[in-house]
């Protein structure tokens, strides 16, 4: 029991998160060269605070060699493979749909003396994916794109995962389902009903449905945590692939 509390403070400490060597300064000089959007500045420069991303990596990390492959589709501007490169992971890989970000990326892993390989592609129908991979990390994104599901994921991403290899992903909970207005945009509450925008959360599931999915397509559930007093509620989730 020791060991399993620790963890759940831990996954919810700020610390060892952030990422180290970009300077707001330099950052937003970059932002305006790129016209990347406004919150890839929170991404990066606060990047500890986005627990369920930062779990999510430290787990993968946790299981990880340093000689290991990770791939993150729906990267942004690569903040969270930044942070695998800075304790010594050197394969790493990076697709977004947005090319700003992506041009901000690689000027940042200039910046920070990163090996990293980005390019432009589609997460939910990828064109390009990188073969015998060891992880796969997969956040806050599935979630927000309409017509996607969990299922269509694993089944696209897993030829791509070594047998034995990887997948950290989060998750937004049914607990969403309770939640007032969840049935709308979260910025467009207060807008007549005929103005709102459909929920930006678009897939909701928890533990147990994922798990079942998960073995439908070969992988076993590792281990898990609800941060439960995030809006939304988001779980995070480490999988091994079996078959």
């Amino acid at each position: 029991m020791y060991i399993p509390v620790l963890s759940y403070i831990a996954d919810r400490l700020p610390f060892g998160n952030s990422l180290e060597g970009i300077s707001r300064e330099k950052l937003a000089e970059l932002m305006k060269q790129t016209g990347t959007q406004k919150w890839h500045e929170f991404a990066i420069m606060d990047r500890k605070w986005r627990r369920h991303a930062c779990t999510a990596c430290r787990w993968l990390n946790d299981v990880l060699p340093r000689e290991a492959s990770v791939f993150e589709p729906g990267c942004g501007s690569g903040a969270n493979l930044f942070w695998f490169g800075q304790r010594g992971i050197t394969r790493l890989y990076g697709s977004d749909i947005d090319p700003t970000a992506l041009v901000l990326g690689k000027e940042l892993a200039a910046v920070l003396s990163l090996p990293l390989e980005l390019w432009e592609d589609d997460s939910t129908n990828p064109s390009r994916l990188p073969e015998d991979l060891d992880g796969i990390l997969s956040v806050n994104w599935l979630y927000h794109i309409r017509g996607a599901s969990f299922s269509d994921f694993l089944e696209r991403y897993r030829p791509a995962l070594k047998i034995g290899g990887y997948l950290a992903c989060d998750m937004v909970t049914r607990h969403y389902d309770r939640v007032p207005g969840n049935q709308w945009h979260s910025d467009d509450g207060k807008l007549p009903v005929e103005q709102r925008r459909p929920s930006e959360y678009t897939i909701r599931l928890d533990r147990e449905e994922l798990s079942a999915i998960a073995i439908r397509h070969g992988f076993a559930l590792l281990r898990s945590t609800c941060f439960v007093l995030t809006k939304p509620q988001r779980a995070v989730y480490l999988f091994r692939r079996v078959e």
